[in-house]
């Protein structure tokens, strides 16, 4: 490990801040574009983030899921999904709350057991709103808690003495799908923002290593990691990853400095004890709700039977090799209850921008760096089929395309940042990275746009109905309007790619300075 070049103490503050004001836009938007309960199982979400925020932590096992106190207007989420699975259909269908919307009824949650970290950070407006404001605020607090995550991983790229290849890999990995979960209330938010800040800080911390930011770098690690370790079971096998994996970067050498620093041992203790808790909740939940039971007779519990329950492991693996490509695009970005994908125009983008960061993975890596970008590839192709595979026989086909993302997005910046690092000190010419950061944030405009025109569309009018429709005769409208989305969006996606540009015109100054001493040099030379 080397060290760094001074850095300006307060620049990266700014570039965080950037960040956290152009994704927390970019991701409310998408909260108020999106109807009630049009996010996947969100009415589950929207019940058990309710309950918690009421000290219900689990409630005891009903019929259909676990059975809490919640205001009416949540509960009564349960009953708005008449456009789900009807793409033609807008959301207007929705039928009217019946009742008092504030009053305290029982609701059904299938995420009763979930860890309860994530839904007491976000439900806690329905101890303040009593109708569906208190719903469209969860999402925005969820929107402005995410981003805030994911504006921690721009500003650690900032830092970087050479950031910009490492930024273009941070934003590809922000698909349209990632930013779409941060505007809803899904643990799914926490997790993949999560992971994303833990695998950057930590690629940080090994491949930057300065002294004064050491201890600040450790402290966004423990933070970011305990949280997305503790949103779902899986989760923190995702953290162990983008902690671990880093790591091979290093000699024996390396690593045993790095592991003597005090600060590397507390917050590797810290977020121990953290994924202990992620890991012991399973049991903990299953007991609460036993007791919340207060002795009554167990209720019969009608269970979701998923397609595939009691085939081999084997097939639950082929399966998901087959739905490689499928699955691929799903984590791209197919919004709603996976039934309104991103148009092909998005995916052939993402498409381009991710082949671009491999291909030039493959050409130029070597060593070190070679085998951690081989370990992320081969654990985005097969590790969810192992995870599936180890699933189906006793619970089914359950491996929806989002669940994978934690690891692509690790792929993505990994391969990205170690080309980064590999080609730093080749004379690069300044005028060709600026076209490049040019044309991959041109790229992200245009196929984040669209996927957020056509799922409003769909949501307003129905994908079936001509664009001219959804200005003219708008069959539901969002909260505020649809100017109101559609401006905070574009607003996002401007000031994000500001943001960008400053990042990269940092690392082009710098750039431009190492050029003109070489030059100099050369010519005293001669």
């Amino acid at each position: 490990m080397t060290s760094a070049a001074p850095r300006p103490s307060r620049a990266r503050w700014g570039v965080f801040a950037g960040a956290w004001i152009a994704l927390a836009l970019l991701a409310s938007a998408w909260a108020i574009a999106s109807p009630i309960s049009s996010g996947p199982d969100e009415p589950a979400h929207l019940i058990k983030a309710a309950s918690v925020a009421r000290g219900e932590l689990v409630g005891p096992q009903g019929s259909y899921g676990n059975e809490v106190s919640v205001p009416n207007y949540v509960s009564w989420s349960n009953a708005q999904t008449c456009f789900v699975f009807n793409p033609e259909v807008p959301a207007n269908c929705a039928p009217p709350l019946v009742g008092d919307p504030g009053e305290l009824v029982t609701g059904t949650t299938t995420a009763g057991y979930y860890n309860p970290i994530y839904y007491a950070m976000v439900g806690w407006p329905t101890l303040i709103f009593s109708n569906e404001v208190g719903i469209y605020a969860m999402r925005i607090v969820s929107a402005v808690l995410s981003s805030g995550i994911l504006a921690l991983a721009f500003m650690l790229v900032s830092t970087w003495r050479r950031p910009t290849i490492p930024l273009i890999g941070l934003t590809v990995a922000l698909t349209p799908m990632v930013i779409y979960v941060n505007g809803l209330v899904n643990p799914s938010s926490f997790e993949i923002s999560g992971t994303i800040a833990a695998f950057v800080a930590m690629l940080t911390i090994v491949t930057q290593a300065d002294e004064r930011l050491l201890r600040e770098r450790a402290i966004i690690l423990v933070i970011v990691s305990v949280l997305a370790a503790n949103t779902r079971t899986i989760s923190p096998l995702w953290i162990a990853l983008a902690i671990l994996l880093p790591l091979l970067l290093l000699s024996w050498r390396e690593l045993g400095r790095l592991l003597r620093r005090r600060v590397v041992l507390v917050s590797a203790a810290i977020i121990a004890v953290g994924a202990a808790f992620a890991l012991a909740w399973t049991p903990i939940s299953s007991r609460l709700a036993t007791e919340a039971t207060g002795g009554a007779p167990a209720t019969p519990v009608i269970t979701t039977v998923f397609p595939d329950v009691g085939q081999s492991p084997f097939f639950g693996f082929v399966k998901m090799i087959t739905l490689t490509f499928t699955n691929g695009a799903d984590m791209i970005g197919n919004f709603g209850w996976m039934d309104t994908p991103v148009p092909a125009t998005t995916i052939v983008i993402w498409t381009i921008l991710v082949g671009a960061i491999l291909l030039a993975g493959f050409t130029l890596l070597r060593g070190r760096r070679a085998l951690v970008g081989s370990m992320l590839l081969m654990l985005a192709l097969f590790l969810p089929a192992i995870i599936q595979a180890a699933f189906i026989t006793s619970g089914g086909f359950i491996w929806q395309g989002r669940y994978g993302l934690p690891i692509f997005v690790m792929l993505i910046i990994g391969v990205a940042a170690l080309v980064g690092l590999s080609i730093e000190e080749q004379p690069l010419r300044a005028a060709g990275l600026t076209r490049l950061v040019l044309a991959v944030l041109l790229g992200f405009v245009a196929g984040q746009g669209y996927a957020f025109l056509k799922a409003l569309r769909r949501n307003v009018i129905g994908s079936d109905t001509s664009w001219k429709q959804l200005i003219t005769d708008p069959a539901w409208i969002p909260p505020g309007g649809i100017a109101v989305p559609l401006a905070l969006f574009a607003a996002g996606l401007v000031v994000l790619a500001v943001v960008a540009l400053r990042i990269h015109s940092a690392d082009r100054r710098a750039l431009v300075v190492r050029q003109e001493e070489h030059h100099g040099s050369a010519a005293r030379t001669v």
